[in-house]
């Protein structure tokens, strides 16, 4: 179904010819240092990006998405049709935006806007240039950064004080940590539940009990460990 399907290139070339070009390597892409991470409702880069410099005129792109259910040519450039060389799946309509300034500099890296949960999976960046095939596979991880956490006093628990802590719109589930002066709070003492919603993030809602003789200052934090961040809500029991 493809608009380019990459061809042998032995099928075209001298063996010896084609050895040396092999061995020259000239027109490798440089294969992503791992994992990218996008973050919903934002835009995110899929780098792809040519060792040497080329000319847009001979070169073609397809950007193919690969997630659980579906397999989809997002885009594709073809520089041998100069008055419509971009063509994009409807399904992607108005959500990728190649750097064709750069192109000239070996960079066919894809702009990919509005991230959504759904866009988690694999893209694969097809490069076409005159004899030359090459194909890179990289890994889009998506997550979001909830709002800020909230601690709400719950009024008496036996001899002690419930405190709950809440927070919405986290992807992947966060962990919850409870702090007081000493450190984290032990975890049979915490009850957390990460409530999946319907758009696919979690929305947490943590409690303890503060129990007589315990400090009077307590946080909560909800950390997302893939985007390495966190949010903190402390409250002081006078």
């Amino acid at each position: 179904k493809g608009l380019f399907q990459p061809q042998p290139v032995w099928k075209s070339l001298p063996c010896e010819i084609y050895i040396s070009y092999l061995l020259a390597g000239q027109y490798k892409i440089i294969p992503p240092e791992g994992p990218v991470i996008g973050v919903i409702g934002r835009g995110v880069i899929l780098p792809c990006q040519l060792k040497v410099d080329i000319t847009p005129q001979k070169l073609a792109v397809q950007w193919t998405f690969t997630g659980s259910t579906a397999r989809i040519e997002m885009t594709s450039y073809d520089g041998k049709m100069p008055h419509n060389p971009i063509l994009e799946d409807k399904a992607y309509q108005g959500r990728t935006e190649f750097f064709q300034l750069e192109f000239i500099k070996g960079n066919v890296s894809l702009h990919l806007k509005g991230v959504q949960l759904s866009d988690r999976g694999q893209y694969s960046c097809s490069v076409f240039f005159e004899n030359w095939y090459d194909e890179v596979v990289l890994d889009l991880h998506v997550a979001a950064e909830g709002d800020e956490a909230s601690v709400f006093l719950d009024g008496p628990v036996g001899w002690g004080i419930g405190l709950t802590c809440k927070s919405q719109g986290w992807f992947p589930e966060p962990e919850v940590v409870w702090m007081n002066s000493k450190g984290p709070v032990q975890r049979d003492q915490v009850t957390t539940q990460n409530i999946r919603t319907s758009s696919g993030v979690f929305d947490v809602v943590s409690s303890m009990t503060l129990q007589p003789g315990s400090d009077k200052e307590v946080s909560c934090r909800i950390v997302n460990n893939l985007l390495n961040t966190s949010s903190e809500s402390r409250v002081l029991i006078s």
